[in-house]
């Protein structure tokens, strides 16, 4: 039985699709979203959706598009009446659906009669024109994957009278020209005299432009008297800014990265035309005034390895378009329980970058997916991804060739500095860019580091890491880092140079001085701030600790493992730490003596974190026999400590004492106090654990002084509570009160 509502309904998928983008674009000029247009009409926000998408073949009754009209109106993100007959018609409505007391009433007696008139300038002189441009945008061959939120922010910005021209910038493969095809879509009705695609594909000079512009808006090329005395053809240029001067309409330049000069022309084309916009797709951008910049960046991925769902891992566009591209090659691809983290893995592997997700799906038909990951991780993948559809761009058919087109629009000397920037895991800093990759016959100060990095950022293969990626400590100092495809690519130039060696090398001695200068602040009230800055750079050490013990270079690898110690055991990262001091262990190095033993000293604390009191006590008693052997007291000092520390962990209280009471003996010559506090206090804990109440409560007090003198609140609070116990073990409960 047919409803009255579905016989109201509007069945076109066509028309309803222009209605919406209709609609969209009109509610969009006034910051409204679309949950507002649905309270307005008092509707659910989802129903709504269905409807306008014709989803679950549910449609907008004439009532409900007559009320969003008029909902349109009173918001006035439509003026005229001819808008508001557009969309009735549309939708299978004339103008009569009002009544001519709806039309003069109100919200619809807000709307013009007709559109206001633009009056050319009567000083200008008009050039005959023998055809008039007709807008034609390239239809999308697949769908838009995971681009919502990108789309939506880039129709605000070109709906604000402010923005004239939006540069949409980033690296190749990473869908700039979609994405700008889905807005101009989309933005059309906002543009009276309409959208236009300009592609510049096969263009390298920027004099061609002009006849290339001319050709897509489809105007002839009149032949006309410039005036009395002087005769001649006008100008591409002229005709432009004849044709454009007062016109409602938007350009989109695409691929304008190749044409060095281009930047001119569309100043002064925006100069002339000031009521045009105008949209560019580039890996680099135009640097006019008032440009406003939108970096593309990739799609999201899965960074959690929390996640076990199929569908969990969908809400991932990355992941969505690597099932889509799959399903395109084999129907039968789904994703899968089995699956599901191997396609993850994949996207994360390839930054998201959709050219490279497409070409890793393509793979899918006749590879399986374990293979293509495995290819990806062993860094063969630039090589093996690539498309032989006929439609795509040569330069997109494999990624090795897209990234080889973006390196060679760089100068000779930024190319340099590009591929010596892959030697960085996981970002840089300025200082560390300095120190590593500027050559040493160059010296430069920061500014100029920092101007040529925006160099290269604006081209689109540089990467500025956004705050919220970093700890509060270190958001003053900024970070860099490069995309994994990218850097890959950028090692490869590196060793086809044969620079690498020397740069890695730079690498480690910087990596080497870093952790030595930042070991102290481990400890002590700089601890966050050096805690942070070895986290951040995690990277970048275990970078330099794989190629140190790779290259047997066994003095910057014992130095480096040895700093980290601390860094180490206060993150718990035992399994890590153990692994690198094996290794280091197990290479044959004539090393300073102290170097070695910080190492065993290292490794002792770890282990005693296991709960290998033996094992902790052996390594602390090989590093005490080193630093007695370099006569380093200090050293000595702590492997007592540690030696003591063991047997305390294990229980055997008499076998503790007498290291920890020589231990302090020592600071106390060594007029250490802040650590003589420590150490009483773990004297007075064990002397407790033994009954000896009169001896702790002698060696807690003189700690509880010197703690609160050094302000160690965390040690001073462990030693209140020991006091407490002392007194508490024999009831004095009185005193325990009176000393609180």
């Amino acid at each position: 039985m047919t409803s009255k509502t579905n016989k109201d309904s509007v069945h076109s998928l066509a028309s309803l699709k222009l209605f919406h983008d209709l609609v969209t674009t009109a509610r969009r000029r006034t910051g409204r979203l679309q949950k507002e247009l649905a309270d307005a009409l008092s509707i659910d926000a989802q129903v709504l959706s269905r409807k306008l998408h014709g989803a679950r073949k549910s449609f907008p009754t004439h009532a409900e598009v007559k009320q969003i009209v008029k909902v349109l109106a009173d918001w006035e993100a439509i003026t005229t009446r001819a808008e508001a007959v557009q969309l009735l018609s549309v939708m299978g409505l004339k103008a009569e659906s009002f009544s001519e007391q709806d039309w003069v009433s109100a919200p619809l007696n807000k709307l013009e009669l007709a559109p206001a008139q633009m009056s050319p300038s009567s000083t200008v002189p008009a050039l005959p024109l023998v055809a008039q441009a007709v807008p034609l945008l390239p239809g999308p061959t697949t769908a838009l994957i995971g681009r919502e939120y990108q789309v939506e922010l880039l129709l605000n910005q070109l709906q604000q009278d402010s923005v004239r021209l939006l540069t949409l910038f980033g690296m190749g493969g990473v869908g700039k020209t979609r994405l700008a095809l889905e807005v101009a879509h989309a933005v059309q009705p906002a543009f009276a005299d309409g959208v236009f695609f300009i592609s510049l594909l096969s263009l390298r000079e920027a004099a061609l432009i002009p006849s290339t512009l001319v050709q897509t808006l489809q105007l002839n090329d009149p032949v006309a008297e410039r005036s009395t005395d002087k005769q001649g053809p006008f100008s591409h240029e002229e005709v432009l800014k004849n044709f454009l001067r007062h016109k409602q309409l938007l350009l989109v330049f695409d691929n304008v990265e190749q044409i060095p000069d281009i930047a001119p022309f569309i100043s002064n084309l925006l100069q002339s035309a000031q009521t045009i916009k105008i949209m560019v797709t580039s890996r680099v951008l135009l640097h006019l005034y008032g440009e406003y910049e939108f970096d593309v960046p990739p799609l999201t991925i899965c960074t959690s390895d929390q996640v076990t769902n199929p569908a969990a891992f969908e809400q991932f566009a990355a992941i969505r378009l690597f099932i889509e591209r799959a399903q395109a090659v084999n129907p039968a691809f789904r994703m899968t329980q089995h699956n599901a983290e191997t396609i993850s893995r994949i996207c994360t592997r390839l930054d998201g970058l959709p050219l490279a997700i497409e070409l890793a799906a393509a793979r899918s038909k006749v590879l399986p997916l374990s293979k293509i990951l495995q290819w990806l991780t062993d860094g063969t993948g630039q090589t093996f991804l690539r498309s032989t559809a006929h439609n795509m761009l040569q330069r997109h058919q494999t990624l090795q060739a897209t990234l080889d087109w973006s390196y060679e629009l760089l100068p000779p000397s930024y190319q340099a500095l590009f591929r010596h920037y892959g030697v960085f895991v996981g970002g840089w800093t300025l200082e560390a860019a300095q120190a590593i990759v500027l050559p040493d016959n160059q010296p430069v100060d920061l500014a100029d580091v920092l101007e040529q990095m925006e160099f290269l950022i604006d081209q689109s293969l540089v990467k500025r890491m956004r705050l919220d990626e970093m700890s509060s400590e270190e958001n003053t100092e900024p970070r860099f880092h490069l995309l994994e495809t990218i850097r890959e690519y950028a090692l490869g130039q590196l060793d086809a140079a044969g620079e690498r060696a020397h740069v890695q090398r730079r690498h480690a001695s910087y990596y080497l001085d870093l952790v030595e200068r930042n070991e102290s602040r481990l400890s002590g009230p700089e601890q966050l701030a050096a805690m942070a800055l070895f986290f951040h750079e995690q990277g970048n050490l275990r970078a330099a600790l794989a190629w140190a013990t790779e290259h047997d270079e066994n003095e910057i690898a014992l130095r480096i493992s040895s700093a980290l110690g601390r860094f180490w055991e206060a993150r718990m990262q035992f399994h890590e730490a153990m692994r690198w001091i094996d290794v280091v262990f197990n290479m044959h190095a004539d090393s300073a003596l102290t170097a070695r033993a910080k190492l065993h000293m290292g490794a002792a604390r770890l282990a005693l974190w296991e709960i290998g009191y033996g094992r902790a006590r052996e390594l602390a008693q090989e590093a005490l026999t080193l630093y007695d052997k370099a006569g380093n007291r200090a050293g000595r000092t702590w492997a007592l400590f540690q030696i003591g520390d063991s047997w305390l962990m294990q229980g055997d209280y008499r076998s503790a004492s007498p290291y920890l009471e020589e231990c302090l003996r020592l600071l106390h010559e060594q007029e250490d106090w802040r650590n003589y506090a420590f150490t009483l206090s773990r004297l007075g804990a064990l002397a407790t654990l033994q009954g000896n109440i009169r001896q702790a409560r002698l060696w807690l007090s003189e700690a509880m002084q010197l703690l609160r003198e050094y302000n160690e609140p965390g040690v001073l609070i462990i030693t209140l509570v020991t006091w407490g116990y002392s007194l508490l073990s024999r009831g004095n409960g009185v005193e325990l009160l009176l000393s609180a």
